[in-house]
């Protein structure tokens, strides 16, 4: 293998990027809770909370626009009429967040009072929909393999933000990161309208039928996409309302720390994502198979991996910042309960890729309801502390993984009643992880190392099966190109 052909492999000058500009965000992070204080991380924590509302209800619009240009990627003249129609169905959605701007203007929202967000809300609403625009460029620019600007959109904001740390604090240091998200999205949207990436208006037919097809497809995906991710959003939520400022700055912080691991897994997930539904939509049932097993073997392992190698670590980052001292039990328990949510991989992408939209969008609409039941149960029954009302998502998560995996596996006719639980949840992940599970919920951060040499010893094999798959990547970036 030449280290020059290796250098010059895109798939690794992108990964290289996204994790230098992970480690940014991960080192931003932890300043920005440093300088805020459970307090204002609160603050901040819902300001970001907000963020994530507007960017979840986008009608599927980016994700339809995905899958529809996979499907068509031979017809350029279709293709250019995707990219058309979905921009100005961007456009209808953005009237609604003005629509919302005015609204709050006119009446207010009491629930905001408590983080008194009023003087961010006409910049939250300009970052909302430039969101909704950038979203859809990321995914244009991925289909047509631009993975420099793919790299440019995903790392302006995390740069901004931290250059920002370095002169600000408290309430000062949120207005500036705010700014922050406003000038990086803004840069986004400049690039892709001077790219060379968008058709000419000439070249575009702008017509309903096109953009019912978009919205039909993308509806699904929307349910789908939206509820997913509303799992962990309505967890937040919940915990905002029910808790302190300060309790629920805990819960933030601990969440970002959780969630910046799996960004190192998702980078690659991301470019192989358009490879995958290719093969996927495939008729040949093993190719099918051998596909999900392989990035399975790969996306699941390697979560289980960084988690069990962070968990170790989180007792340091506390000794270092005290005043999150009563995060350390949501910090495991939120970790762990993202290693439930990576057992849906393959599976989801595979009831896309056969257009069973619908039936993941009834999956992930009953997790959402179901998960709100059982914290609201935590929250108002048991009165439970705020680090236990994860395990609600937790317990969804599984109802929900296992559900997405039995109608992936019937889809593919490969249901087998006798060994489902096994291939769902094999021993040499379920051993290690029940131990980290009750480490964490009793407490015991002296033998949090134990998880990881067991899943070290149950796993030796597989590494090498994942080490070859890495290989591939190195040597063949085309492999996941369209």
């Amino acid at each position: 293998m030449k280290t020059v052909q290796i250098l010059k492999n895109k798939v690794v000058i992108y990964l290289a990027s996204r994790y230098i500009t992970y480690f940014i965000q991960f080192i931003t992070s932890f300043i920005i809770a440093a300088k805020l204080g459970p307090y204002y991380m609160g603050i901040w924590g819902f300001v970001l909370l907000l963020l994530n509302y507007f960017q979840q209800f986008h009608f599927g619009i980016a994700n339809s626009f995905n899958v529809l240009y996979v499907l068509h990627r031979n017809n350029k003249n279709e293709c250019d009429n995707y990219i058309g129609n979905s921009l100005m169905l961007l456009s209808y959605l953005s009237v609604f967040v003005i629509i919302f701007y005015i609204y709050y203007q006119l009446f207010g929202i009491s629930y905001f009072e408590k983080y008194h967000v009023d003087k961010y809300i006409i910049w939250v609403s300009l970052i909302a929909i430039m969101q909704y625009f950038v979203l859809f460029f990321l995914n244009l620019f991925r289909v047509k393999n631009q993975l420099n600007r793919v790299t440019f959109c995903q790392s302006v904001v995390v740069l901004l933000n931290f250059v920002c740390i370095f002169f600000f604090r408290g309430e000062e240091l949120i207005r500036w990161l705010v700014a922050g998200y406003v000038i990086g999205n803004l840069l986004c949207i400049i690039m892709a309208f001077t790219s060379k990436s968008l058709p000419k208006l000439s070249e575009i037919t702008i017509s309903k039928e096109f953009q019912l097809v978009i919205l039909k497809k993308g509806l699904y995906l929307f349910l789908y996409n939206s509820c997913f991710y509303f799992i962990i959003i309505s967890i937040r939520t919940i915990i905002s309302r029910n808790y302190t400022v300060e309790e629920f700055g805990l819960f933030t912080f601990s969440y970002t720390l959780s969630n910046a691991l799996m960004l190192i897994l998702d980078a690659l997930m991301f470019i192989v994502f358009p490879k995958v539904i290719g093969k996927l939509s495939s008729d040949n049932s093993e190719e099918v198979y051998n596909t999900i097993d392989t990035l399975r073997m790969t996306y699941i392992t390697g979560a289980h991996l960084l988690i069990y190698c962070a968990i170790p670590c989180f007792p340091l980052v506390i000794y270092f910042m005290p005043q999150y001292s009563g995060a350390l039990m949501s910090l495991n328990l939120i970790s762990l309960t993202i290693l439930i949510h990576t057992n849906s991989c393959g599976y989801l992408e595979l009831l896309i890729s056969r257009n069973k939209e619908k039936l993941a969008a009834a999956l992930s609409s009953i997790a959402l309801v179901l998960n709100v039941m059982f914290a609201l149960l935590a929250v108002t029954l048991f009165r439970i502390p705020f680090s236990y009302v994860i395990l609600a998502t937790l317990l969804t998560y599984f109802l929900f993984t296992v559900s997405a995996m039995y109608y992936g596996r019937k889809l593919i006719g490969r249901i087998n009643v006798v060994n489902f639980l096994s291939q769902y949840f094999p021993v040499r992940l379920l051993v290690p992880y029940m131990c980290s599970l009750c480490l964490a919920l009793m407490g015991i951060e002296e033998w949090m190392l134990l998880p990881l040499v067991l899943f070290v010893l149950l796993n030796f094999s597989v590494f090498r099966r994942i080490l070859d798959t890495i290989k591939t990547l190195l040597v063949r970036p085309e492999s996941v190109s369209l």
